[in-house]
């Protein structure tokens, strides 16, 4: 993704510990080169999560021993991103899930200066997402309106549909895709992304996976074409 609008492909990166670290490309489309990560800031503080420390008593279990508090009481652990114009005002928004929660930090800035917003979460009529959301914003069905599809934790894609209005979207109730494969349901925690993979005109789904069962673990990208 291009995350300062100067024409080359940067990487965005999320983590166990909830930090947002961007890696500016300052080579060129023909050969990227990554300028060292920098943190994203909210609200004017890095993105970062509360995480609790713990200790070890003399009976030796492990109990609080301290909370490292984060950059903004909604914000967790195991950040997965996606960068779209949530609110349809001609900037990318940065969207991040975390556990059962996908927060949309408003981008107030500009388009090669972005600046963000305290997080505010989404709010799906199921009242939390389910575990370890993979956000992707896209318009699914074609009616000029962002969507919101989302990769859990266990098996799923869902969708779900913006009923709302173009600059305030409103989700309808997640749906699952039907996607067809044995392989792929044997895996888990699913990551989205959304691209015309083939050239014809439609949005295919990419999906990256992990597989935990067999030693050493390890993961695949699956894709699905769009008819």
């Amino acid at each position: 993704m291009d995350y300062n609008n100067d024409g080359l492909q940067d990487i965005l990166a999320g983590d166990s510990r909830g930090n947002v670290t961007v890696f500016l490309n300052v080579g060129t489309k023909q050969e990227p080169r990554l300028a060292a990560g920098k943190r994203v800031e909210a609200d004017g503080k890095p993105i970062t999560a509360s995480r609790k420390v713990y200790k070890k008593t003399p009976e030796g279990r492990y109990v609080v021993d301290r909370v490292i508090v984060g950059s903004h009481k909604l914000a967790e652990s195991y950040t997965k991103l996606h960068m779209a114009d949530w609110d349809a005002d001609g900037l990318d928004d940065l969207l991040v899930g975390h556990t059962t929660t996908v927060l949309f930090y408003k981008n107030a800035g500009t388009k090669s200066e972005p600046r963000f917003l305290a997080p505010v979460a989404l709010k799906p009529p199921e009242g939390k997402f389910p575990t370890r959301p993979s956000p992707f914003v896209t318009d699914f069905d074609g009616d000029g309106r962002k969507d919101l599809l989302t990769g859990v934790e266990r098996r799923q894609v869902l969708f779900y549909r913006n009923v709302g209005t173009a600059a305030a979207p409103q989700l309808a109730k997640g749906a699952p895709l039907t996607l067809p494969g044995e392989e792929i349901a044997k895996s888990y925690r699913w990551f989205l992304h959304v691209a015309d993979w083939n050239g014809d005109g439609k949005d295919d789904l990419l999906i990256g996976t992990f597989y935990s069962a067999k030693k050493p673990a390890g993961g695949n990208v699956w894709l699905f074409l769009r008819k």
